[in-house]
């Protein structure tokens, strides 16, 4: 019950209103504690070439929901020069922007989860900027899988 609501809450708060049936959110089950995995994420993220630009906290919310957590976040990231080209050309882009993770501590595992960037693919016209958001998809989904690799 506690995944569902989880997965549930991470595809709203990562505003992904254009995904269609066959997108999915990546998840990631990491076999180490939260503090841990908030490390490598981070440090991942840099080793990607992204910037983390904002960490919100979201245990007061879920508590107020009577979810007991006080190992939840989101960290916000991405390429300051890329997001800003193109929330310039795309301004529909904007509200998408920056690139999210959500973390959370899960027993002795913590999950982190995303919303692939591919979804954004409706809202580009060019080959160019296409090719940008693959990237940002085949990022996303190597952070998550190399945070994963760090705890086997």
């Amino acid at each position: 019950m506690v995944i569902k609501a989880l997965a549930l809450c991470a595809l709203m708060l990562s505003s992904s209103v254009f995904a269609s049936s066959h997108d999915e959110l990546l998840i990631e089950r990491v076999n180490a504690k939260f503090s841990y995995t908030w490390l490598a994420l981070n440090k991942t993220i840099k080793a990607h070439n992204y910037k983390a630009a904002y960490l919100q906290r979201c245990d007061f919310a879920m508590n107020e929901r009577h979810y007991k957590s006080d190992k939840y976040r989101i960290v916000f990231f991405g390429k300051y020069d890329e997001m800003k080209r193109m929330s310039k050309k795309y301004p529909k882009l904007s509200p998408f922007f920056l690139l999210k993770i959500t973390v959370m501590e899960e027993g002795k595992h913590t999950l982190i989860i995303a919303t692939p960037p591919i979804t954004l693919l409706p809202l580009v016209n060019t080959n160019e900027d296409r090719m940008t958001v693959f990237r940002w998809n085949e990022d996303m989904k190597s952070i998550l899988k190399q945070v994963k690799s760090q705890y086997k």
